[in-house]
């Protein structure tokens, strides 16, 4: 997984996860600090950084997984990009049904 994927997670999901978690997620990732930095950070061992990087990672996948909200939202964002060229091709029809759409995922 790369680093856009897991601050985009980071963003969706990260109040769910421990707050070192979080944090260490956001210094390794965001700001790009290594492990043996953040090791130093928190007085406490690499092994022990690497670890709750791992889980971090771990729980945001598996919220992604059952509550998909960064896939449903790059659903709807990519279903409103697809209504703006219908209406701009002046094909309202077409751009109202993929608003539609677009509302019945975020109804779900």
């Amino acid at each position: 997984m790369n680093r856009f994927e897991i601050s985009t997670l980071r963003a969706y999901y990260g109040a769910l996860i421990t707050e070192k978690q979080n944090e260490w997620l956001r210094l390794h990732y965001d700001e790009d600090i290594s492990l043996g930095e953040i090791a130093q950070l928190y007085s406490v061992s690499r092994q022990a950084v690497l670890d709750g990087i791992k889980r971090g990672e771990r729980s945001l996948v598996e919220f992604e997984e059952k509550l998909g909200l960064v896939r449903r939202d790059g659903e709807v964002a990519a279903l409103i990009r697809e209504a703006k060229e219908a209406f701009s091709s002046l094909d309202a029809e077409k751009g109202a049904a993929l608003l539609d759409r677009a509302e019945k995922i975020l109804e779900e």
